[in-house]
């Protein structure tokens, strides 16, 4: 699952992820790599941001030729609808970014398995019962 918006990137979470969400110290309940059974972690990049080429330093590291992680976002079932949580380093908070990642994920959330009685997956039904 992914999904592309106009300054971000949102993507699932891997194991190679770690060393970043330490670097930009991701809080235990927004670790997307700690999902429960049901749910899912993602990680929120900005591809604008790359490579020597960005002002200032030169960046160096996992983010020279890559898009720069910058948050997390976790999808949880929560009263039979998909329930979005954003968290964003604090450099890259107040910039709007929060509505965009927002709006990315609730578009991403139409492609998610159905939480309704009668659209959900056999799989979903006792989380939906409960």
């Amino acid at each position: 699952m992914f999904i592309r918006s106009e300054n971000l990137f949102i993507r699932p979470a891997w194991p190679e992820d770690r060393a970043a969400l330490s670097r930009i110290a991701v809080p235990t309940r927004h670790d997307p790599l700690r999902v429960g059974a049901i749910g899912y972690g993602l990680v929120i990049t900005l591809p604008a941001v790359t490579g020597p080429a960005v002002s200032g330093p030169a960046v160096t590291g996992p983010f020279a030729y890559g898009a720069k992680l910058i948050g997390t976002a976790l999808l949880h079932p929560l009263r039979r609808v998909w329930e979005a949580q954003v968290w964003l380093a604090p450099p890259w908070r107040h910039l709007g970014l929060f509505a965009e990642s927002e709006d990315a994920l609730a578009q991403l959330t139409t492609s998610l398995p159905s939480l309704s009685d009668r659209g959900a997956m056999p799989e979903m039904r006792p989380l939906i019962a409960a």
